[in-house]
């Protein structure tokens, strides 16, 4: 018989101290509230404005084989070979390190955006001796190229006013924009960069004339920075550009990102000549496409230093980036970058081969990196409380326009079961809720009704709200079962299991008594 106490006073210690720290839960199931308020990011009306304006079509095979034409290797005047099923034009989808990017290809006319104007008359320096296009950002580069100060003329680049065009090469994976200069006005644009001199009524997309660098005997000239942190000349003219006209205008400025550039001066072979990755991924034409061309939003080189990944308000475009708009090393293209067969070349950031090569883009050839190739600046602009009007052609290009933020709650809820609390309680701050219309995702764990929270069972749910001023909300609600009614119910079985057990323990006693 003391062996039957002894057991049931064992099970009702159990249930007891089963309860007691049931109940001492109770301290972290009441209602907790927090929130976190931020200012809505409304970048996706500019994606959104862009994906209804185009169709968006899907990558092919071996498209980046082919120009945007449909040419391919090898091509000549007697032996020309264009595959139709190549032609590839619109609007594409890829990665890079920010998430999805949308990007542009082929010979199209609706990328076409204005962003900012020139302040004042703009003024470039060069060419009075007729020797062929040396345009500078200022004087003393001039003079640092070599050349005499009686050659190095004030020539009028822009009139004050202009507004400046760009292309729109993608939507960057963060929503932001990255624009390719196109000169300004509507003069010239998409018919090619075809001028004698920087005349007034003559402008370009580009803004100067230069060679990449005025080093070439070490790999690290081909960089955008060295790799003791000098910059290149390539940069010190981009830079120069943007602080006169952008950079010295708050209004136009504060729009400009630091934005991803990647130089990528990482090699996959070295043996006397050298070649840099560029090669081995963009121009596969010469092995016969032993391997496709393969290029890459994403930056080989994630260094933030000289030959990788660079965060800057304005630079140049990439080689592979002119690859995915539809250029190719092997054959001329026929994409909306291609500045005409009788336009001038332009830098691009990415190195290509030998230790002073880089690469400038008309129809993708190659220059010596001190050869003198124009300069098209390349920006990245934020989208966040902005919207597109427009629909990207010339005669009606986009133009950024602002709009007003919405603002957005978030909160946080635990209730039990059968409980309720006021809605307002999921937020911190003074808020008006009246008039916000409730949609409860789960609404067999709860319910919202005249302003509570009503919890129904287990689990956890989402309550979003939106107000009649466009002010989203968003509850997460997470339910638990009451622990005074759990409690009472424990007790029940923990009763029962004693009962069960005492009348199974006396039952086995009373036989062995028989026995």
């Amino acid at each position: 018989m003391r062996r039957i106490k002894k057991i049931l006073i064992v099970a009702l210690i159990f249930v007891v101290t089963l309860n007691i720290n049931y109940l001492g839960m109770m301290d972290k199931r009441i209602i907790v509230g927090s929130s976190e308020y931020k200012t809505g990011n409304t970048s996706n009306l500019v994606l959104n404005k862009i994906l209804s304006d185009n169709e968006l079509k899907t990558e092919i095979p071996k498209m980046f084989n082919y120009a945007s034409n449909g040419n391919y290797w090898p091509i000549s005047s007697d032996n020309e070979l264009n595959n139709p099923n190549y032609i590839t034009n619109g609007l594409y989808s890829s990665s890079d390190e920010d998430g999805t990017t949308y990007y542009y290809r082929g010979d199209i006319d609706n990328n076409n955006l204005v962003f900012g104007a020139y302040d004042e008359d703009y003024y470039v320096y060069g060419n009075a001796l007729g020797t062929g296009f040396k345009y500078y950002q200022s004087k003393e580069s001039c003079i640092e190229a070599g050349n005499s100060d009686e050659f190095c003329v004030k020539t009028k680049l822009a009139s004050a006013g202009e507004k400046m065009y760009w292309k729109i090469i993608r939507v960057n994976g963060d929503g932001s924009l990255r624009l390719f200069y196109n000169g300004v006005g509507l003069k010239n644009l998409n018919s090619g960069v075809i001028i004698e001199s920087f005349k007034e009524e003559e402008i370009s997309g580009v803004v100067g004339y230069v060679p990449y660098n005025l080093e070439r005997n070490d790999p690290k000239y081909s960089g955008y920075t060295y790799d003791n942190g000098t910059d290149s000349f390539i940069k010190k003219e981009v830079d120069t550009w943007y602080n006169n006209t952008l950079g010295s205008n708050p209004d136009y400025d504060k729009y400009v990102i630091l934005g991803r550039y990647c130089n990528d001066t990482s090699r996959y072979n070295y043996d006397g000549y050298g070649s840099f990755s560029s090669d081995d991924r963009l121009d596969q034409a010469l092995n016969n496409f032993a391997k496709d061309n393969a290029p890459s939003f994403i930056c080989p080189d994630t260094s933030e230093s000289y030959g990788g990944s660079y965060r800057l308000k304005a630079g140049l475009i990439t080689a592979d980036e002119l690859v995915y708009a539809g250029e190719s090393f092997s054959v001329p293209g026929n994409s909306y970058l291609n500045p005409g067969e009788d336009g001038l070349d332009y830098w691009s950031m990415t190195p290509y081969s030998s230790e002073f090569v880089c690469v400038p883009r008309d129809q993708l050839l190659l220059s010596f990196i001190y050869s003198y190739s124009g300069i098209r600046p390349v920006i990245n602009i934020s989208t966040e409380n902005m919207t597109l009007t427009g629909d990207g052609t010339l005669d009606n290009p986009y133009i950024l326009e602002e709009v007003e933020p919405t603002n957005s709650y978030k909160g946080k809820v635990t209730i039990e079961v059968g409980s309720s609390v006021d809605d307002i309680n999921a937020f911190e701050g003074e808020l008006n809720l009246s008039g916000v219309t409730w949609t409860v995702k789960d609404e067999s764990i709860a319910k919202i009704e005249n302003g509570k929270i009503i919890g129904l069972k287990n689990g956890t749910t989402v309550i979003t709200g939106v107000g009649s001023d466009g002010t989203s909300y968003e509850i997460e609600v997470t339910v638990l079962s009451n622990p005074v009614t759990s409690s009472v119910l424990y007790i029940g079985i923990g009763l029962i299991l004693i009962l069960v057990l005492g009348t199974g323990v006396y039952i086995f006693y009373r036989v062995k008594r028989l026995d």
